[in-house]
């Protein structure tokens, strides 16, 4: 049946940035194996709008590494948002700038 379920292309940034400023996910600038990155730490309840915001191939292959913990998840971004071509000054630091 063709048409039945829309397929998510690409998560865009504005769809990222709302996702965390509207969840106020709680996130960190840190080092990550000597690379510049943000870990962010949304709750169990935040994950699945945050999987509705990744595209279904997201999770083909290894899939999306993450640290489960007491409570919440921890994501690296910078590798979630080379995937899918967004800025990640764009998203965390838009307001520092």
């Amino acid at each position: 049946m063709q048409g039945r379920f829309k397929s998510k292309i690409t998560m865009t940034e504005l769809e990222l940035y709302k996702f965390i400023k509207d969840n106020e996910i709680e996130w960190h600038k840190q080092n990550n194996d000597g690379t510049e990155d943000v870990i962010i730490f949304p709750y169990y309840y935040h994950i699945e709008d945050f999987r509705k915001i990744l595209s279904a191939s997201s999770f083909d292959d290894a899939g999306i590494e993450c640290t489960m913990k007491d409570g919440y998840f921890a994501f690296w971004m910078k590798d979630i948002c080379d995937y899918y071509g967004i800025d990640i000054d764009k998203v965390f630091y838009g307001e520092e700038q």
